[in-house]
């Protein structure tokens, strides 16, 4: 278990409301106070609204792509550029945490990325590449600053439940993307209506930042840990996880876990269509469902892990059915198109897109509370580049083998994930 922070302030403080693990503190963690609600909604709203800017390109793919005379299949390369700069963004988190304080930096990502968004939709082809730039760097950091302002809620016997709903915040930008940009673009009309419904998600999302970061006692007396109390490097995230086993195990399972995510929202679709048989509408249903089960997911797997006090069971259970998930996608291919691909869907769905708010919730556990942040950070690191190199390799490998030889190596991959997260016997 790790020791106390010998980094951590010297001067006095007040003891946190269920704090966790003792030494820290919780600078730059936000406030105890101000309700559940108002925190929820405070850690909720920027990661929603910064996620459905982030996934409102590919939504709109085809228009830009119509746009500029280039191919549509670049928004593979837009996903995969924006990770890249959410893995930047996340590493240098810590040290914006500590000085402006989570929630304000939370609110000033929004800003960022809204910019960004701008940048994407007036800047011609330079614009494209400078706005994903800025999209991706302004989304690393919010959800180690989500976590730091939640870090006084440790000890709550709902934790894992509280970490999980907060979570449900990514996918459900993925729903607002969905359901929002279709309709402007339609509403706008013309050949640059993408362009403007760019505008107006952007613009929109500063003003509900605004009045809410100004109306919130959450955001405007957030204590700040202040600049120059902690010296630290930039890899320092990563030390932290690299010196603790428990946590290496968990990171290097979030890598698994992460590239099953991507892959299944990624591939799905495609496997579907080209290589079982589905229509486009029938495989465009099992995605949809399988996104919703994962929403509805989270919140259900914290309460189980918090009810049954095991959370790290609670990730092999995940593991399992993510592996199973993968076994039976490669029957489909044998199957053909049938009604089972809904409940393979719905499966895959529920626990490679559930697992994220357990995940995040024993990161925090294992840590000081004024560590929160980093140990994120850098368990994030692992994720992401679990997210940026998985689903081109299964790409290539789905490619060259086939979608159910390809599936069938995920499946051991979700077994090895299962094997490092395992608790031991004592």
């Amino acid at each position: 278990m790790p020791s106390s922070n010998p980094a951590a302030p010297s001067g006095p403080s007040a003891p946190e409301p269920g704090g966790g693990k003792s030494g820290g503190g919780n600078p730059g963690g936000g406030n105890p106070g101000g309700g559940m609600t108002g925190l929820l909604f405070a850690t909720m709203f920027p990661q929603a609204a910064v996620s459905m800017m982030s996934l409102s390109p590919p939504v709109m793919a085809e228009a830009v792509a119509r746009t500029y005379g280039i191919p549509p299949e670049t928004a593979g390369a837009y996903s995969g550029l924006v990770y890249v700069f959410v893995l930047i963004g996340n590493l240098v988190a810590v040290g914006l945490i500590q000085r402006f304080g989570p929630l304000r930096l939370s609110f000033a990502c929004v800003v960022g990325a809204a910019v960004g968004l701008a940048i994407f939709a007036t800047g011609g082809i330079p614009g494209l590449l400078i706005g994903t730039m800025l999209i991706g760097l302004f989304y690393g950091p919010l959800t180690p600053a989500s976590s730091q302002a939640m870090a006084h809620q440790i000890g709550s016997p709902a934790f894992t439940l509280i970490v999980s709903i907060r979570q449900t915040s990514v996918p459900l930008g993925g729903v607002l993307a969905g359901l929002l940009v279709p309709p402007l673009i339609g509403w706008h009309g013309g050949r640059n209506g993408w362009s403007e419904a760019c505008l107006v998600l952007a613009l929109g999302s500063i003003l509900v930042a605004g009045a809410f970061s100004t109306a919130s006692p959450l955001v405007r007396r957030e204590r700040v840990a202040g600049r120059g109390l902690y010296r630290r490097r930039l890899l320092d995230p990563l030390s932290l996880i690299l010196r603790n086993p428990r946590l290496l195990r968990l990171a290097g399972m979030s890598s698994v876990f992460g590239a099953m995510q991507l892959v299944l929202s990624t591939f799905l679709v495609v496997y579907l269509v080209s290589a079982v048989g589905h229509d486009l509408v029938t495989a465009g249903l099992c995605l949809s469902a399988s996104q919703v089960a994962g929403i509805l997911g989270r919140p259900l797997w914290g309460h189980v892990a918090d009810r049954t006090g095991a959370p790290r069971w609670v990730l092999v259970v995940l593991g399992l059915g993510m592996a199973l998930s993968c076994l039976l996608a490669a029957g489909l291919f044998e199957v053909g198109p049938t009604w089972l691909s809904l409940p393979v869907a719905i499966l895959f769905g529920a626990s490679a897109t559930g697992w994220n708010g357990v995940f995040l919730a024993e990161i925090m556990r294992e840590v000081d509370q004024a560590e929160v942040g980093a140990a994120t950070a850098g368990g994030l690191l692992f994720t992401y580049a679990g997210i940026v190199v998985g689903p081109p390799l299964f790409g290539a490998l789905a490619h060259q083998a086939g979608f159910p030889a390809a599936y069938l190596v995920l499946s051991v991959f979700a077994l090895g994930a299962v094997l490092l997260v395992r608790p031991k016997r004592a």
